[in-house]
């Protein structure tokens, strides 16, 4: 084993020991919840996307798969990534009663069963790396019913349309995979983690100067770029379908 082979080894388990972090923060988060502490529970889960957004980049930028075979990098994020994204949301959904009592324990295990199959799909990704239907970004969307304070019915009605979404082949952006204006999402995936932060260390609602309003106005922004882009990929498969159908005469 050659000295540069050593380093790079060495580099390629680091990588995989930060993705290791990402399980840390969502146990820490996991503490949080059972203490009653939401804020906290989503700040750890916050640190949990942060590890998740880089460290997949480092791997291939270190090429860690050449330098660490045994270990199935794809794998471990995964696994990490059902724990973060789904299982801690649902257990959130099930502790915090945020959906109505008779539906406390049936829609976690709906979003627990559906997101397995979700992550066992092979064909979950389009070849530009969109999502096809709604991704599992539970923590996400908790984080927004957390930010809204809806009420119980309000959160189940959200909830089972994204539950729903899940089954519609509609193409949402990947911001670090989507080669398609990659550049602007990543500013804009930066903004919304800053934003997001900031609104959950204070309040959605208060907004007591004008750098609460700044950072306000910065995370709505964020949130209409890649709303935005969904609707504009639903566009285009639209006319591409229309296109298609009057090319073979069948209007």
């Amino acid at each position: 084993m050659t000295y540069k082979f050593r380093i790079n080894f060495i580099k390629a388990w680091l990588v995989h020991i930060l993705t290791c972090t990402g399980l840390i923060a969502g146990f820490l988060s996991l503490t949080y919840i059972f203490k009653n502490d939401q804020k906290s529970a989503f700040i750890c889960l916050g640190i949990a996307l942060i590890i998740d957004a880089i460290d997949g980049t480092l791997a291939r930028k270190l090429n860690v798969s050449k330098y660490v075979e045994n270990i199935d990098g794809k794998m471990l994020d995964s696994v990490i990534d059902f724990f973060n994204y789904i299982i801690i949301p649902s257990i959130m959904i099930f502790w915090f009663n945020i959906v109505p009592f008779s539906f406390v324990i049936l829609i976690p295990l709906i979003i627990l069963i559906i997101s397995a199959i979700s992550y066992s799909n092979l064909n979950l990704m389009t070849s530009e790396n969109f999502y096809r239907g709604f991704p599992c970004i539970w923590n996400i969307l908790l984080l927004y019913l957390y930010f809204f304070e809806f009420n119980q019915i309000v959160n189940l009605i959200i909830i089972s349309a994204c539950i729903v979404l899940k089954f519609i082949p509609i193409k949402y952006l990947h911001p670090l995979r989507v080669k398609k204006l990659k550049i602007y999402s990543i500013i804009f995936m930066i903004l919304w983690f800053v934003s997001s932060f900031k609104i959950l260390t204070t309040s959605f609602y208060i907004i007591e100067n004008n750098f609460d309003l700044l950072f306000l106005t910065i995370w709505v922004i964020s949130n209409i770029y890649f709303i935005s882009l969904t609707f504009y990929e639903v566009l285009v498969d639209i006319y591409k379908a229309i296109s298609i159908k009057i090319n073979n005469h069948e209007f």
